[in-house]
């Protein structure tokens, strides 16, 4: 054990919803880790299954809350969290035995704000990886798209500029100055992990990705609901106006093709489906116009 960073104390923090048969097989591979945490709390949204009865049937802390919003349940339980680094997973992944062993080891600086771990599909061989033309892992470019690439084996960890939310952990410490996730992120919540990771670089912090720190996620792709697609471009569109669109404002046009046609190695990565009919693109169009009046809101001096 001597590759973890001595005085870490890793707290745990899974935000939760009616998924108790897949919390339950988390939990379980949680507690088959070499390197044990020092705490796991367990945010849940007034699941209606069996989730709160995991405080009975394991040693967790259980928390409920009243909203259906992943930002807030990150938030309620990183204020509660005791370590000095709180990892982030989703309630669906297994994690590998020696995922905190290596996820802690890899806080060696100061400097070093968050780490993030692999993931590869459930039921995959750690070998698995979907091989694309371009290797970039967690890449933000100018016109808003973010690469992923989180499945790569790569020999040892590699600075990025974003972590994968269903497998991310930052600094306490580094937390409390960059404050908590926005909770303007809502539905499907995407990109707020990217955002975050962009808070936490603005800092001057670096953030790593550690191969090592392996997971694997349940989720294997789908065909989207036009819902799904409304919550897409809504978040994606207040995350690029929030993070993205002050570096190069006149790539902004791009953008928006991207979100409409990404690039075949995104879309092979993501396993994610879309079938683009009438109701779908109206949707979408919806998704945009509110995702900048978000924006608008929050900042109304910014555009």
């Amino acid at each position: 054990m001597s590759n973890v960073v001595v005085d870490s104390k890793l707290s745990i923090v899974i935000a939760t919803y009616n998924r108790y048969k897949d919390l339950v097989e988390c939990l379980i591979s949680l507690f088959k880790m070499d390197y044990q945490p020092f705490e796991i709390i367990i945010v849940d949204s007034r699941s209606t299954d069996e989730t709160e009865t995991v405080e009975k049937n394991y040693p967790v802390r259980y928390i409920s809350i009243k909203e259906k919003n992943r930002q807030r349940a990150r938030n309620v339980g990183s204020r509660l969290a005791e370590g000095n680094v709180v990892a982030f997973l989703d309630d669906d992944v297994l994690v590998h035995r020696k995922w905190s062993k290596h996820l802690l080891a890899a806080y060696k600086h100061p400097q070093i704000g968050g780490v993030g771990g692999r993931v590869i599909p459930y039921g995959m061989p750690e070998s698995h990886y979907q091989k694309v033309r371009k290797d970039d892992v967690g890449k933000i470019f100018k016109t808003g798209l973010v690469t992923g690439n989180y499945d790569i084996p790569l020999e040892s960890p590699v600075e990025v500029d974003s972590l994968l939310g269903c497998n991310m952990s930052f600094r306490k410490d580094v937390m409390r100055k960059v404050g908590g996730f926005d909770e303007n992120f809502s539905g499907n919540c995407f990109r707020d992990d990217t955002d975050y990771c962009v808070q936490t670089r603005k800092h001057s912090y670096k953030l790593i990705y550690q191969p090592k720190a392996l997971v694997w996620h349940k989720f294997k792709g789908k065909t989207t609901s036009p819902q799904w697609v409304y919550w897409y471009t809504r978040n994606n569109t207040y995350f690029y106006f929030k993070d993205v669109f002050s570096q190069s404002r006149l790539r902004f046009a791009l953008f928006f093709y991207r979100m409409f046609f990404p690039p075949r190695d995104y879309v092979l990565k993501s396993g994610i489906k879309v079938k683009l009919k009438l109701t779908t693109f109206a949707l979408a169009l919806k998704g945009i116009m509110d995702g900048i009046n978000v924006y608008r809101t929050t900042r109304p001096n910014s555009m």
